[in-house]
């Protein structure tokens, strides 16, 4: 049973949306914003413990606020030049996310 708790809990939250005729459009930013909140309290939390921020945490934080803005201006078919701005962003923090996994320092 445990080994699909991700598939059994992801089944239930979509029975919930769907029994309750949640929007699921809304449902996505609202995960995407809990995701960004996340990783800003962890990078927080890791930086009064060890009293330094790693730049992992912060580009995970940006790539996933990114990609929330880019599904709202999306959904409402927003300016091209702005979606194109926010892949063109979204491509240069994984760049950044790649720099930092490659050239770490301990």
């Amino acid at each position: 049973m445990l080994k699909h708790l991700d598939i059994i809990i992801g089944f239930l939250i979509f029975s919930f949306i769907l029994i309750f005729k949640i929007d699921f459009y809304k449902v996505i930013l609202y995960i995407l914003e809990l995701i960004v909140l996340i990783e800003v309290i962890q990078m927080i939390i890791i930086f009064f413990k060890n009293e330094r921020i790693r730049i992992r945490y912060m580009i995970d934080a940006s790539i996933i606020y990114f990609t929330r803005e880019l599904l709202i201006t999306v959904t409402k078919h927003g300016k091209y030049e702005l979606i194109l701005e926010y892949v063109l962003l979204i491509g240069i923090f994984f760049f950044f996310r790649f720099l930092s996994l490659k050239v770490t320092y301990k």
